[in-house]
């Protein structure tokens, strides 16, 4: 088993992050597998590496080790370029020079709206690929983008060459990030891989609001807590159901917990923070 730490340094490590970090953590653990950490810089704009650093520090606070950082995506330009025009000789690339106002524009058009967000304009191949614009990948009824019409490479791309490269065989990733499955198993058949990664769903953190927590719940950094780091797992582990009471814990101690109670934990999808956490919600 090879599973990932896969953190956006797009700011700190809160509570729902440190609770799917938990869980890919014992994930692999439990089965003497092989964790990789790996940064999602993609995001130009937003990725800066004192949240890389923050989040490094964070995990080891933690007592979540890994056994080797990846390059982070930033530095794997090339790798998605060679993947891109593997999926541009299949035909499944095309570019796209609409804004997204032109989208909405679209969406909102008299005939009726279209069940996807991207309503198919340049997929009859008006752009030359070598010109301006996104690239999108056809796929289903929908366009996924591959390539930002600013350069930077996109989510879904990066991951699955990344997966694919790093020999990744389980993931562990949040259930808001559950309809990334099915595109990414397609691109990872297209571009030669015949087993993607098997894919668990952690459960989502909530507030009292019914919205998943974040910043408008207060202050949600884990380390913002003021709790020793064995107190803040303790807390996981209650939340997720793995224990009954929320006893201060290393994370080698829960190892036994998520082989009794894992599925259980999987299965619960939302986690009430109100109930659990020492915030104000």
């Amino acid at each position: 088993m090879v599973g990932r730490l896969a953190p956006s340094p797009t700011g700190i490590m809160h509570w729902g992050n440190a609770s799917t970090a938990l869980m890919a953590w014992l994930q692999v653990r439990s089965q003497a597998g092989t964790l990789l950490l790996r940064i999602e810089d993609l995001d130009p704009q937003r990725s800066k590496p004192e949240f890389a650093e923050g989040w490094r520090r964070d995990l080891a606070w933690l007592g979540l080790e890994w056994d080797r950082e990846v390059p982070q995506q930033s530095l794997r330009g090339a790798s998605y370029q060679e993947a891109l025009e593997k999926l541009q000789a299949k035909n499944l690339v095309f570019a796209c020079q609409c804004t997204r106002r032109d989208m909405d524009e679209a969406v909102t058009a008299p005939q009726g709206p279209r069940a996807d967000s991207y309503p198919g304009t340049c997929s009859d191949g008006r752009w030359p690929l070598g010109g301006p614009g996104a690239r999108r990948l056809r796929y289903a009824d929908n366009a996924v983008v591959l390539r930002r019409a600013d350069g930077a490479w996109a989510y879904q791309l990066a991951v699955v060459v990344d997966d694919f490269d790093q020999g990744v065989s389980h993931i562990m990733r949040g259930r808001d990030l559950a309809t990334s499955q099915a595109v990414q198993d397609f691109m990872h058949r297209e571009l030669g891989n015949p087993q993607a990664p098997e894919v668990a769903l952690a459960p989502l953190w909530m507030g009292a609001d019914g919205h998943r927590l974040s910043k408008r719940h207060g202050s949600v950094g884990i380390r913002s807590s003021g709790l020793e780091a064995a107190q803040a797992l303790g807390l996981l582990a209650q939340g997720l159901g793995l224990r009954d009471r929320p006893d201060a814990c290393s994370p080698t101690e829960l190892i036994d917990d998520w082989r009794a109670r894992g599925p259980a934990s999987l299965a619960k999808g939302e986690v009430a923070a109100a109930n659990i956490l020492p915030l104000q919600l």
